[in-house]
């Protein structure tokens, strides 16, 4: 039994207003749709809410969606009905995931770390701008990160069916519970692809102890799920992580792990945790040939999360959970598409800062207890007043001022613009939450743009830089090459819109062929 400090529940209170303050505060640090990712889930989620299948209803003629799984946009659609074109909602239904994270980091870890370790942990996950990051978004990770923490909490509570003191009411709610957990657990999966990982670990936690039984439940719940999911999506994987995962050799797979490897390693995993690294410090610390400085601390919570890991007395699921995942992460990803993000971490965030603190909790017995407290309290309090600070930078420079500006045009269109119009645009998905209008792309090369935007119905042009960071006013080759078409037809090409500034033209297309 863990001994934890009788205000330790006052301080998990706090913890969580300070991280709803910091998510307020960076609310709308990126713009909807600057990730590309929460464009696709809001457009699939009004598919959904709509009756119209789950497809990608942006594009003129719906394109059913192959890639992305079902379970984010599931729970997005009853909100997305109830409130059309509130995403703030869908962004505060996110936050509200985090913070219920919070809460269940807690009741996990005060099983498994006493005071005052238990409220490090869970300070340093209130504050971690990743995680406040992500929290106010309409990706995935929040969500993600709720239903994968609910279901390791509820399987520290679940007690096996075969115990002879269990009546046999308690027997049935047992196998409830695991039945229960095993949804969770795919349901996750159905969040993010990765989360299969959750079910691997369950199912091989309960071979190993033998509990075939329950092994069933959970096989039984997966396999309906899957003949489920499949009916909904079409496909369990997408082809593009298909052929990232399965199309190349064994050598080539393990020198791509290899490459991920070096990636994480190389202060990435450590900068999720302690958000320090980059080449502004290295530069400041290379003025004063400090420069290995980054790399030693780099080195040092890499250790201390190793030793935290090997210095577990028993493996649990969340231990088997945790090896799956980065086992999936390293692996499932090809490195020349740039797997390697820090967002990745961001579900097992709770997990690396657990190790983190059993190396140091492992450090303090072999050093004098009282001296090793203290030092580790200072080091608590050092890297959380780091992710503080980091949290008011992003508040004070929101990555949004550093991207393009999806709006610029598409919120004309969106105010003037009949309904049921549809607007030709190079950022078709991203830009859809603000026109709030069907978009397409522009034609391929050698496509007539005439009959391009006859067969596809076009009547707005929106003419602007790519999706990017840093912003710039730059057009793409191709688009420059249309800029030109269009300002040579002013008659069927009108410009109804113009912001010099950021290069944004909308032109409205005369068809001459109507009546």
């Amino acid at each position: 039994m863990q001994k934890h400090y009788r205000y330790s529940k006052h301080l998990l209170v706090v913890f969580i207003l300070v991280s709803a303050a910091l998510g307020l505060m960076r609310f709308d640090s990126l713009q909807i749709g600057a990730s590309y990712d929460d464009a696709h889930y809001i457009i699939l989620a009004e598919s959904l809410s709509s009756g119209q299948g789950y497809q990608l209803i942006n594009f003129p003629r719906p394109q059913i969606e192959r890639a992305f799984p079902p379970g984010w946009s599931l729970l997005l659609a009853p909100l997305t009905f109830l409130f059309p074109g509130n995403y703030s909602v869908l962004k505060i239904f996110s936050l509200l995931l985090s913070l219920s994270s919070i809460l269940l980091t807690y009741k996990i870890f005060s099983k498994r770390l006493s005071s005052p370790f238990l409220e490090m942990l869970t300070g340093l996950v209130a504050l971690n701008p990743l995680l406040v990051g992500a929290s106010v978004t309409v990706m995935s990770e929040s969500a993600y990160l709720f239903f994968s923490l609910l279901a390791l909490y509820l399987f520290d509570n679940w007690k096996p069916s075969p115990q002879p003191a269990l009546s046999l009411r308690e027997r049935r709610m047992s196998d409830w519970l695991i039945a229960l957990i095993a949804f969770l657990a795919f349901y996750t999966q159905l969040i993010r692809t990765i989360g299969i990982s959750l079910f691997l670990a369950l199912i091989i936690f309960l071979l190993f102890t033998r509990r075939f039984r329950e092994t069933g439940i959970v096989v039984g719940v997966f396999i309906a799920g899957t003949l489920l999911q499949g009916w909904v999506s079409g496909v369990l994987i997408s082809s593009g992580y298909q052929s990232q995962v399965f199309n190349s050799s064994v050598p080539e797979k393990l020198g791509q792990m290899g490459s991920n490897a070096l990636g994480y390693f190389n202060e990435t995993l450590a900068g999720s945790l302690i958000p320090v690294f980059g080449s502004n410090l290295t530069s400041y610390l290379g003025a004063f040939n400090l420069e290995f400085i980054p790399a030693l601390l780099n080195i040092l919570v890499l250790s201390f999360i190793v030793l935290g890991a090997a210095s577990r007395k028993r493996i649990e699921p969340l231990d088997v959970y945790a090896a799956i995942y980065l086992f999936g992460i390293l692996a499932f990803w090809n490195p020349r598409v740039g797997s390697v993000k820090a967002r990745f971490l961001i579900p097992i965030i709770p997990l690396l800062y657990f190790y983190f603190l059993q190396g140091l909790a492992w450090a303090a017995e072999k050093v004098n207890r009282n001296r090793i407290n203290f030092g580790t309290s200072v080091a608590a309090v050092l890297i959380a007043l780091i992710l503080l600070a980091r949290n008011v930078q992003d508040w004070r420079s929101p990555v949004m001022n550093q991207m393009t500006d999806l709006s610029i045009g598409a919120s004309w269109v969106a105010e003037n613009a009949p309904p049921d119009a549809i607007v030709m645009v190079n950022e078709p998905v991203p830009s859809y939450p603000h026109v709030r209008r069907k978009t397409i792309n522009f034609p391929k090369q050698g496509q007539d743009l005439r009959k391009y935007l006859d067969n596809q119905g076009i009547d707005y042009i929106i003419i602007a830089p790519p999706l990017g960071s840093p912003r710039s006013t730059k057009l793409d080759k191709g688009v420059e090459k249309y800029l030109s078409v269009l300002d040579a037809e002013p008659v069927a090409f009108v410009a109804v819109f113009s912001d010099p500034e950021n290069n944004v033209t909308v032109y409205e297309y005369k068809n001459q062929e109507q009546p």
